[in-house]
Order: structure tokens, then C-alpha cells, then sequence
């Protein structure tokens, strides 16, 4: 009899659901239909069964008697975790607004969470006059010393626009300390700031040279990025060059395209990798002959005058946790090129395309949409690790006892110049 019993109750639980679900209000099962219609609509790392995960979700609603739009945020959570999407995520609607007139005040800080650690001063921006340079540490913001407890969006808002947590702006009070010398006061106002850092790059004294290339979001400024970097290319390529490093650490994304045309020379010609999803794939590749970046046929990037070095040339790549999204792109578009090695940290951990779908309360889910693969085929969706651990000592960034490049002058050394 107990075979029975426990196919009657399976027979049962689909009426039971049916008959829970009218518990939720027709305005909460509206919204979380709207959600789950753009989730299966966008999202393409899931080929599994989208009617069981909507019954699921409507299910966990009706349990919960749920009434408004707010009141299915939890199943909206359970149908990401269900599909397996470990980035995607749903930002409730904010309580307060910025003035508009802050959305163009910034601070020109760049600071890495939770040790609070200065990474990055734009140049001419209110940081940089009131003294702050990459390396300091900072101890406390308005008098309060434990904001690095701020969740991770909160903390970056907070240094980059001023923006407290209730919404407001203004000026940033900050307690400073430079190396072990005793803490000071500093006052950063906000201005109007071009956040761009435009590529450099030099040549080391042991004839290697060094990039270093942030991140560059869609404008003006992403039409001269890989210009720019095929001009340093040329003016470091004068017969010497043994080799050459290529610093992300500080590559926070944006868009991948001028990037991708940017390492062309060095990443070398041909499919550098690829956007996967459950059902198709998309190359990102570049040609050298050409100096264009594509995605399959789609030409999305062109360098003007593109600069070419020998496929041979041994390449390190630095990364860390601040390289983002498209900046861990880049660092995948040298995976599986012969004579490359990444030195550093792990970086960020989000190497996926995504998309954002407004909801009818303010709330924005997102939902990831692909995974990076890279040249050999091998896919990527959490932190990409290096192949030689060295932790970067943020006082010494970018100069000549950096640890970070010393290990990649060691090992560029170690393998000859590739001619």
C-alpha cells in the first residue's frame, strides 16, 4: 500500500500547487511571471527544464502568500540558484535618489576592498590635489573606521562618488596613512572628472617591455584605446625587446572590443577566444594583417595604423582582483598561446557577458547570458588563477621592485626572446 499512498500524494502535489498559488496576489504573480519571462528569454547558460523552474518559483510564492513585488524577491533568487547562474543577481530598487547633479562628481579614487587600499589616483582629479597616491591606506571616513564592513557596491560608491548609504553625496573626511608614518587628515572634494587612464608603457632596463591597460568604457575614449597601444608598441619594438609584460591588474573592464584589437600584436592573429552559451558560441578574434577585432563576422574594431611583433615573443601577463569581466577577457585571449604565463593574483571572478532587465518596481535583474572560453576551447566562469602567485605590494605598483614584475622579469629572462 505504501507504493500507493506515495503515487496518490505525486498525483496530489500538482493541484495542491495550483490550488497554493492563488494564496499570491495577482500582482505578486504577475511580476515574478514578468521575471521569470526575461530570465528564460535572456538567459543562455541553461537548457534545462524553464516549466519546472517557473512551477518551482510560483510554488515558493503562493507559500508565502506573497503580496507585492517585494515579497517574490526570494523565489526570484531561488529561480537564478535553480538555473545555476552564480552571477546572476536582482538589485532591489533603491529608497532614495542622487541629486542629478552629483551623477557627474567624482572623487578620481579607485580603492580596493576591504583593506581599503588606494590603487588608483586619476590624474588632476580632487584626490590627486589633496595629496593621495597609490599605496595609502585608509583608516577611517567621516570619523569612522569600520566602512570597510560596507558591502562591496556601498564601498566603491562611496570612494568613487561620495555617496553615502542613504543616498546623499558630499565631500570625503578621510584619515589617511602612508606606509607606517602616523595617519593624517585629508578633505577630497568632489568635481566633474574624466576617470579615464589612458594605456602606457616603457621599456624595463633589462630590455622587456611593460604595458600597463585599464579599462576603457564605450566613448571617445575607446576609439583612440588600441591606437594608442600599437603606437607604444612600435615606438618600445626597436630590435632590442626580449620580451614584453601586460598589466591588468588594474583593468577593471568596460568594452572588450578596442581592447582585444589593442593585445592584437601580442595575443597574436586568429580566434583569441569566445562568448559560450548552452546552444551557440561567438569567436572573438583578431588579424594582424588587418588590425581589426571581431566578434564571428561582425568587424568591431579596426587600428589605423596596427603594428605587428613576432608570433615567438614571450609574453607575461599580470592579473589581480580588480581584473573585471573584460579585463579577464583579455587575460583569456593569452590562454593557450605558446610562451605566456600569468603571474599575480586571482582575479575578480565574473568572465561571463550578462544583461540587465528593468522590472516594473525599480529592481534590475541581472542575468548572465555567456561564459568565456578561450582559444583551445576551454571555458571560464569563476576567478581565472595565475600561474605564479605573487601578491601585489600596492606602494611599490607599477615601479622597479615591484614583486610582481620582478617574476615576470625572471621568468622572461629565463625563456630567451623568441628569435
Amino acid at each position: 500500500m505504501r507504493p500507493l499512498l506515495a503515487a496518490g500524494s505525486a498525483l496530489l502535489l500538482p493541484a495542491l500547487a495550483v490550488a497554493q498559488a492563488a494564496e499570491a496576489s495577482p500582482e505578486a504573480k504577475r511580476y515574478l511571471e514578468a521575471a521569470l519571462d526575461g530570465m528564460e528569454q535572456k538567459s543562455r547558460v541553461y537548457a534545462g527544464d524553464w516549466p519546472a523552474v517557473r512551477a518551482q518559483a510560483l510554488a515558493s510564492i503562493a507559500a508565502a502568500a506573497a503580496k507585492t513585488p517585494a515579497d517574490t524577491y526570494p523565489a526570484i533568487r531561488e529561480a537564478l540558484s535553480t538555473i545555476g547562474d552564480k552571477h546572476g543577481l536582482l538589485v532591489e530598487p533603491t529608497t532614495t535618489k542622487r541629486p542629478a547633479a552629483a551623477k557627474a562628481q567624482a572623487t578620481g579614487l579607485l580603492v580596493l576592498a576591504p583593506d581599503a587600499i588606494v590603487v588608483q589616483v586619476v590624474p588632476g582629479s580632487p584626490a590627486a590635489a589633496a595629496g593621495l597616491a597609490v599605496g595609502d591606506r585608509i583608516v577611517a571616513v567621516d570619523g569612522v573606521p569600520d566602512f570597510a564592513k560596507l558591502p562591496r557596491s556601498a564601498f566603491a560608491r562611496l570612494f568613487r562618488s561620495g555617496q553615502r548609504q542613504d543616498g546623499t553625496t558630499a565631500p570625503l573626511a578621510l584619515r589617511v596613512r602612508t606606509g607606517e608614518a602616523e595617519p593624517r587628515d585629508v578633505q577630497v572634494p568632489l568635481a566633474a572628472v574624466d576617470e579615464h587612464v589612458p594605456p602606457s608603457g616603457r621599456k624595463l632596463d633589462s630590455g622587456i617591455a611593460y604595458l600597463e591597460l585599464p579599462g576603457v568604457t564605450a566613448g571617445p575614449h575607446a576609439a583612440s584605446y588600441d591606437d594608442t597601444v600599437h603606437a607604444l608598441l612600435g615606438a618600445l619594438d626597436d630590435g632590442t625587446l626580449r620580451g614584453c609584460i601586460v598589466d591588468l591588474r588594474r583593468n577593471t573592464g568596460g568594452t572588450l572590443w578596442p581592447m582585444l584589437a589593442a593585445i592584437g600584436p601580442l595575443a597574436g592573429s586568429g580566434q583569441l577566444g569566445a562568448f559560450v552559451s548552452a546552444h551557440s558560441s561567438a569567436d572573438w578574434s583578431y588579424d594582424a594583417a588587418t588590425g581589426v577585432a571581431k566578434s564571428g563576422d561582425y568587424e568591431l574594431a579596426k587600428v589605423d595604423s596596427p603594428h605587428r611583433l613576432r608570433d615567438t615573443l614571450p609574453v607575461a601577463v599580470l592579473t589581480g582582483p580588480l581584473t573585471t569581466q573584460f579585463g579577464e577577457a583579455l587575460a583569456i585571449a593569452f590562454a593557450g598561446r605558446a610562451r605566456t604565463r600569468r603571474f599575480g593574483e586571482g582575479t575578480r571572478g565574473i568572465p561571463i557577458g550578462n544583461t540587465s532587465l528593468p522590472l516594473a518596481d525599480g529592481a534590475l535583474l541581472v542575468v548572465t547570458v555567456t561564459v568565456d572560453a578561450d582559444r583551445t576551447g576551454a571555458r571560464y566562469d569563476d576567478v581565472l588563477p595565475p600561474d605564479e602567485v605573487v601578491a601585489t605590494d600596492w606602494a611599490r605598483f607599477g615601479k622597479a621592485d615591484d614583486p610582481v614584475i620582478a617574476a615576470a622579469c625572471r621568468w622572461l629572462a629565463s625563456v630567451g626572446d623568441g628569435k
